[in-house]
């Protein structure tokens, strides 16, 4: 073998490797995006779970200021908690929809939905704010 052909090779083999490292750079780019992406939507998620806490927190100083009123049977036409148990529906429903979301990104990924292995689904006190436990 003289130098020449010697030198192709190398050259050769060095662009093989180039182009593997490459494809293999592309994968890991595409991975982190998308990891990201999922990283993103768990934020939004603790973010809306923290307003569904607040919900019932407001929710329960209402009810108590209507029993102290001595108004407890007018509880169910009271605007404010009627206000309050709409958002809270609301809330949930925006729960759901990013849990999907999340979903989703990681089937994109091949990895199986596994809700209830990490903290999706779960409110500030730790239980579910959602009712995709009982699908």
């Amino acid at each position: 073998m003289n130098q020449r052909n010697l030198w192709d090779d190398i050259k050769e083999g060095a662009q093989e490797g180039f182009e593997v490292l490459k494809e293999e750079m592309v994968k890991l780019t595409q991975e982190l995006e998308k990891h990201g992406k999922i990283i993103k939507k768990k934020m939004d998620l603790s973010s809306i779970q923290r307003k569904v806490h607040q919900g019932f927190s407001l929710l329960g100083s209402r009810l108590y200021e209507l029993f102290e009123e001595g108004k407890e049977k007018t509880t169910l036409n009271d605007p404010e908690i009627l206000k309050i148990i709409s958002d809270i529906k609301g809330y949930k429903a925006e729960v759901e929809a990013i849990e999907d979301e999340i979903d989703k990104i990681r089937e994109a990924r091949g990895e199986k939905a596994e809700s209830e292995n990490d903290s999706k689904g779960r409110g500030a006190s730790g239980g579910k704010t959602s009712s995709r436990s009982s699908r």
